[in-house]
């Protein structure tokens, strides 16, 4: 692999990441399916099945989560060969659960450990393992009622969705 085709890999790798960020925190699942190779195995808390077996599951979780943030932080990728990449993705991922008028705040530090392989030119996710590192709650005291301005989603009408496209 010579180090252009190195760079465009590694891009598109922390690209994919990136997306499925994004996909879990609007709840976007397509998008997230978009970051698995077909037959890719997740091992994700208590969860371990395919790419399509983790989106029911994490879909089914998300339901209900009004708020959810995923920081994705020191991304380490070290290419086993030209086609095959171990990556090491730390993260930080919020959320708030409801319950009648109070929630709770969840913080999760760990690790995404993938194995990323390029299949038909593309880098996706072939086996994911999570490593819970930590975790932290507390008593919510957020809450979006009292912002002013434009206000996340976590769905189709998430202003992301809505931003104008520049004329060609």
């Amino acid at each position: 692999m010579d180090p252009l085709e190195r760079l465009i890999a590694r891009t598109e790798i922390e690209d994919c990441m990136k997306r499925y960020a994004r996909g879990v925190d609007r709840r976007d699942w397509p998008l997230v399916r978009a970051c698995f190779h077909d037959g890719a195995r997740d091992h994700h808390g208590e969860f371990c099945g395919d790419g399509d077996a983790f989106i029911d599951w994490v879909s089914a979780r998300h339901a209900e989560v009004p708020f959810s943030m995923h920081y994705l932080l020191n991304c380490l990728i070290e290419f086993r060969s030209p086609a095959q990449a171990v990556v090491e993705t730390y993260f930080w991922a919020l959320q708030r659960r409801e319950s009648g008028d109070t929630g709770t705040d969840y913080e999760v530090f760990g690790r995404y450990i993938d194995r990323f392989e390029q299949r038909s030119g593309l880098w996706r996710i072939a086996d994911r393992r999570v490593a819970y590192d930590s975790t932290r709650t507390q008593p919510s005291t957020h809450h979006l009622r009292h912002l002013q301005g434009v206000i996340g989603r976590r769905d189709a009408n998430d202003p992301l969705y809505e931003t104008p496209q520049a004329a060609e």
